[in-house]
């Protein structure tokens, strides 16, 4: 079983075409666990509204947290032996999960992650990186690879983790709820360390859409400037042994 975990706050526009796409999955044995995170608009209406005509789908209600609150809150809640993030406002492919499971089944990884492009307003789309290879991974060789932006990109959305890592993270005070920016290269820094075996399959399955008012799009604020320094720091004592 997999769990896919959806944050979404203030994209009611975005959100429907989001659980569409993982509804089509092709397959079958998923749970879609969506997170309304204190939104403002229709978001968590249009939530319940799928919840209502779909079982697979369940919906949480919660203060605006912030990202790593609300997958934090999901993971409490999931039950799959994968979990999987998918971001509110994105897509994916109708084979995505069952690709990524397929590999970490095949290859015996703990996470299994692929490709991604990132779509722009005017048209313009960014694959990262589509080369169609396909890469195993070992503890160090996934750290190495995440640090050094190769292969593992810092995102969660285009990953399948076993469920047993994510997990952990749920105690694991150096994980703060708190991060908005960048929490994202902490929790794969986290995981990738427990991690024995990764699979990197170069295909590009997520779509990534940049959009006005996005959360990276936001203006300044204090969180902006602390967040990346607080995670630099973190990972900067967790690779001085």
């Amino acid at each position: 079983k997999i769990s896919i975990i959806v944050p979404a706050y203030n994209i009611g526009a975005y959100v429907g075409r989001c659980l569409e796409s993982l509804l089509n999955q092709t397959y079958p044995n998923i749970e879609v666990i969506a997170i309304d995170d204190g939104s403002q608009d229709d978001t968590g209406d249009l939530l319940e509204r799928y919840a209502e005509k779909y079982p697979q789908i369940i919906v949480i209600h919660q203060k605006n947290s912030g990202v790593t609150a609300a997958r934090f809150a999901g993971i409490e809640r999931a039950t799959g032996d994968y979990i999987g993030f998918v971001d509110g406002d994105d897509t994916v492919d109708s084979d995505m999960f069952e690709m990524l499971l397929t590999d970490a089944d095949r290859y015996g990884a703990d996470i299994a992650h692929c490709g991604y492009q990132m779509e722009f307003p005017d048209g313009r789309i960014y694959r990262f990186y589509g080369t169609g290879e396909v890469a195993e991974q070992d503890r160090d060789q996934g750290l190495l690879d995440l640090l050094e932006g190769r292969r593992v990109e810092p995102g969660l959305c285009n990953k399948l983790y076993r469920s047993s890592l994510l997990k952990t993270l749920l105690q694991d005070l150096r994980m703060d709820r708190a991060i908005r920016i960048n929490e994202d290269l902490l929790m794969n820094f986290l995981l990738f360390s427990q991690a024995s075996h990764s699979v990197f399959r170069d295909v590009c399955k997520y779509h990534y859409t940049m959009r006005k008012g996005s959360a990276s799009k936001e203006e300044e604020s204090l969180y902006k400037l602390r967040d990346p320094q607080h995670v630099a720091w973190l990972l900067w004592q967790e690779t001085q042994d």
